[in-house]
């Protein structure tokens, strides 16, 4: 096991190196068109318009990025299609905020280097500076912009690799140890509370005034989500050796639904109408009285798209008239390359790119006087975050996670608003 600084490839294709040169042929060609729109509208605005050159040049940069994008997606990089109307959109954010930190940033710095360091005349750096960041702006398209897996490349920068895995993380049986050793904890904790009888719900934990407030905003329609975390008998949280645990709990209440009828909905398939974002397809593989085996195909994007294969043991068990819980354990998390298209086809489990390997859901429900309250625990591993960049990707996983939850139990309460 080696460690190793850089953009790490993550083309399982064997035949995407051969592609390269002729990549970066149409890139440069879609680079030529660029400066030659960039040109022409420049001399539109300022010369036969009237406007101002800066304005003008502001205008014209970015009607060049905007041509470029699409000559980018529609021929060089044709064979990475977006997924969604979203993910296009988010391409194109990338791509602009990459180009503009290469050609503005990137030029400036450069260019003041060459001339104050190596002497170079201004012209000669700038030309120095113009074939040094198209190879730049080329790695960073391919990388960073268009590819399904685009923060991947910040995020596998500096981490640990394997020459023999074609794939970019590994779940390590230590890993799996630490997070059995995790979940163990959680689970044994909620069993104390239902045996010592304490707050059933996490919200009922608040001071009466802080509670009055917090069921006022359930029932105004909002989702209340706060961190959670997982201690030893010292009071440490449980460390993971080579993973991340994202860990969740969320509420949200459900007016004019008893919770029979609740219970009831939630153990059938979720039909087109109330089907979660994130929710691809759902089906039910097989029951045995309160217990399911449930299949869900799932889509988490934020900057990057994943599609997963899921399947989950769920049991429900009722306690009392008012109160019932239910587990969802995650037993299988398959990675989907290429989702959705020709080359679809499924990555290894636990050797993919990481970014989840398991997911573990707790619920709660409560009955109340007017609807039913419902609260998730969630638990989700994926790969450790390099340390080099950790501190700048960690909001990203943790946002991602964060509005999974949300959008879960927003979820729910949708499916019983009509």
């Amino acid at each position: 096991m080696s460690h190793r600084t850089g953009i790490h490839r993550l083309d399982t294709d064997s035949s995407s190196a051969s592609r390269s040169p002729a990549r970066f042929v149409r890139f440069a060609l879609a680079g030529a068109t660029g400066f030659v729109m960039q040109i022409a509208v420049v001399a539109l605005l300022a010369n036969w318009a009237g406007m101002n050159y800066l304005a003008a040049t502001a205008i014209a940069v970015e009607a060049a990025i905007v041509i470029n994008y699409l000559w980018h997606e529609r021929y060089t990089w044709r064979d990475r299609p977006a997924m969604t109307t979203r993910e296009r959109w988010l391409r194109l954010g990338r791509f602009n905020a990459m180009t503009a930190a290469t050609s503005i940033v990137g030029s400036l710095i450069l260019t003041a280097v060459l001339v104050e360091s190596f002497n170079l005349q201004p012209i000669g750096a700038n030309i120095v500076c113009v074939a040094t960041l198209a190879v730049i702006n080329f790695i960073g398209a391919d990388k960073l912009v268009f590819r399904t897996g685009a923060v991947a490349a910040v995020v596998l920068m500096a981490s640990p690799t394997d020459a023999s895995s074609s794939y970019e993380a590994i779940l390590q049986a230590k890993t799996q140890k630490d997070f059995a050793k995790y979940v163990a904890t959680v689970e044994a904790r909620r069993a104390r509370e239902i045996t010592n009888n304490e707050p059933f719900l996490d919200i009922e934990r608040q001071p009466a005034a802080q509670l009055a407030q917090t069921m006022a905003a359930l029932k105004r329609g909002e989702v209340i989500v706060t961190r959670g975390a997982a201690y030893d008998g010292s009071s440490n949280e449980i460390p993971i050796d080579g993973g991340l645990v994202n860990h969740w709990r969320g509420t949200v209440f459900v007016p004019k639904v008893k919770l029979d009828a609740l219970l009831k909905v939630l153990q059938e398939p979720q039909t087109d109408k109330h089907k979660q974002e994130d929710v691809l397809s759902s089906r039910v593989v097989s029951r045995d009285g309160d217990s399911q085996k449930v299949y869900l195909r799932l889509r988490r994007t934020k900057f990057v798209t994943v599609v997963y294969d899921t399947e989950y043991d769920v049991d429900y068990q009722r306690l009392t008239p008012d109160r019932a819980l239910s587990n969802s354990i995650s037993t299988k998390v398959v990675e989907i390359e290429n989702a959705g298209t020709p080359r679809e086809r499924a990555l290894p489990e636990g050797n993919d790119h990481g970014y989840m390997w398991k997911l573990n859901s707790y619920w709660r429900y409560k009955q109340v006087d007017d609807g039913v309250l419902v609260e998730i625990e969630s638990l989700t591993l994926s790969r450790e975050l390099p340390a080099i960049i950790g501190p700048l990707i960690r909001p990203i996983v943790t946002s991602t996670a964060r509005e999974s939850m949300t959008r879960t139990l927003a979820s729910v309460r949708a499916r019983f608003a009509s």
